[in-house]
Parts: C-alpha cells; sequence; structure tokens
C-alpha cells in the first residue's frame, strides 16, 4: 500500500510512469464534476470508475483482494477509513470472480488503517486485501475515483 496526496507531488513523482499518467489525468480534472461512472485513460490498460456511496461499520464488511488491476483509490468528497493488510493467507469468502477482478476475504490477519481526507490516494496492489468505504468519525457519503491500471502497466 502506498499513501499520498495529489496537492503534494512529492509524495507520487517517484512513482512509474503507469501512475503518473493516472494521476496527471485526475490532476487535469475538475474531480468535483466528475460524472459518475467508467472514464478510460488508456483503454482497458489504465481507466477510473468513478462512484458515490456511504460509508458503513468495518465490523459489516468484507475486504476486496484483485489479482489483475492495481487499485489508485483517491477520495473526492467525505472522509474514509480503509483497512488493509499484507498479502498472505487471509479466509475467502468468495471465489474469484474474473469479469470483475476480485474475491472478498472475510478477515484481515495484522490488519492496519488509513484515514483518508479529500485528494489523499492509497495504492493497492494486486493480493493486497483492502476494506474501503469504512467509517472514519460518523457516517457520510463519499464521492471517490478508482484508477485500475493493469499489472502489465508496470511489469
Amino acid at each position: 500500500m502506498i499513501f499520498g496526496d495529489l496537492q503534494q507531488p512529492e509524495s507520487y513523482r517517484l512513482l512509474p510512469s503507469a501512475f503518473q499518467t493516472a494521476i496527471a489525468f485526475l490532476q487535469q480534472q475538475d474531480l468535483a464534476a466528475l460524472t459518475l461512472g467508467r472514464h478510460d485513460i488508456d483503454g482497458d490498460r489504465i481507466y477510473v470508475n468513478v462512484m458515490s456511496f456511504d460509508t458503513a461499520a468495518a465490523e459489516g464488511k468484507q475486504a476486496e483482494v484483485h489479482e489483475e488491476y492495481i487499485d489508485l483509490q483517491v477520495l473526492i468528497v467525505g472522509s474514509e477509513r480503509i483497512e488493509f493488510a499484507l498479502p498472505g493467507a487471509h479466509p475467502r469468502a468468495t471465489e474469484y470472480d474474473e469479469a470483475g477482478d476480485y474475491y472478498l476475504v472475510s478477515d484481515m490477519h495484522n490488519s492496519c488503517d488509513v484515514v483518508m481526507a479529500p485528494l489523499n490516494f492509497a495504492i493497492f496492489f494486486p493480493t493486497e486485501p483492502h476494506k474501503p468505504g469504512c467509517i472514519a468519525a460518523q457516517a457520510e457519503t463519499l464521492k471517490k475515483a478508482v484508477v485500475k491500471i493493469h499489472r502489465t502497466c508496470i511489469a
């Protein structure tokens, strides 16, 4: 997991070019006005899903794990807590969904968390379980952008 801020170039200037492409795209947008849904940056190699949803108690959520795509999650509105853990033998709750590139785990061993504020970003690599959308201080509605970067973009 990597944590940074779109307003602090020192938090991302050493990232590989695929991340630079994604961040440049985000910085060229009025994020508050960016419409919900998918926006292509480089076809299926790099694209962003913009979404809005309510935060929920972490205890009622399961963590997600991806195999093919890296998540670069950028908070646009609100605050959220994201729990995460190192890859490992976390108990699977679902089978892998190839079309959605995810499976869920029911528990994460030795988990940590990060509290996100607007324009903060968190990067989760394939096999790293993460549980976004958890309540930070109080339940609220978020708007966020999740850039999906195919693992071959940095190989």
